[in-house]
C-alpha cells in the first residue's frame, strides 16, 4: 500500500536513523576490540572510532580468530550496502540509449536528483558503473532529435505546456509515450504557429 501524505518522510527519517545507529554500534564494537587487543588509541565519537578501526583494519582481517575476521568483513559489507541504497534514494536515472563501450552489456544513464545531490554531469553505466565525464560526452556528435517533450515544445513555440497539449490534440501531432512521458514529433511542433509571431 502507499503511505499516507507525509508518511514517506517519517519512514525515510526512521530508516536513516536506524542505519546511522547501526554504524554507531558497529564502530563502537570494533573500536573496543582494537583498543583492547591491538593497543589502539581510544576515541569518543563515531567518526574518530571509525578512523581508529580503519588504521587497524589489517589486524582485524588477519585476526587469529577466523570467525571474528569474517564477521568484520560481513559487518562492512552490510553497512556499505545499506549506505549505498540510502544514498541513491530520490535519484532518477534517465536512459540515454548509448551502449557502454568496454565490452560491458550495460547502457549509459544520466542520474538526476535535486541540484544539491548532483556533484557533476557525468554519464554512468548502469552495469559496470563506468563514468563518462561531461568534458568527454559533450564533444560527442549529436543525433538528430525526432521527438521532444511537451516542456521543450512549449519553449520552441513560445507558449504553455497546456497549450501544447491542446494544439497536439487538435493538430493530431505524432507522438510517443503516454501521460507525463509523452513526446511530440519535432516537425509537428515546428509547423505549429508561434505565439510570438501572432
Amino acid at each position: 500500500s502507499t503511505p499516507p501524505p507525509g508518511g514517506q518522510t517519517v519512514l525515510d527519517t526512521d530508516e536513516v536513523s536506524r542505519a546511522l545507529s547501526g554504524v554507531d554500534g558497529m564502530a563502537e564494537f570494533w573500536h573496543h576490540i582494537v583498543v583492547d587487543e591491538d593497543e589502539a588509541r581510544s576515541a569518543e565519537t563515531t567518526p574518530a572510532r571509525l578512523r581508529v578501526v580503519a588504521d587497524h583494519a589489517g589486524y582485524l582481517v588477519g585476526h587469529r580468530d577466523e570467525w571474528l575476521a569474517l564477521s568484520w568483513l560481513d559487518d562492512l559489507a552490510e553497512q556499505l550496502s545499506v549506505m549505498r541504497r540510502l544514498s541513491r534514494r530520490g535519484v532518477r536515472r534517465i536512459r540515454t540509449g548509448i551502449a557502454c563501450d568496454y565490452g560491458c552489456p550495460g547502457h549509459l544513464v544520466s542520474p538526476l536528483g535535486s541540484a544539491a545531490d548532483r556533484h557533476d554531469d557525468a554519464l554512468v553505466c548502469d552495469r559496470c558503473g563506468r563514468r563518462v565525464p561531461y568534458s568527454t560526452w559533450s564533444r560527442w556528435p549529436r543525433a538528430r532529435v525526432t521527438y521532444v517533450t511537451a516542456e521543450h515544445a512549449a519553449r520552441l513555440v513560445g507558449t504553455t505546456v497546456e497549450a501544447v497539449w491542446q494544439r497536439a490534440r487538435r493538430g493530431r501531432w505524432r507522438r510517443v509515450g503516454t501521460g507525463r512521458d509523452v513526446r511530440y514529433h519535432i516537425d509537428d511542433v515546428r509547423g505549429a504557429p508561434s505565439t510570438a509571431a501572432s
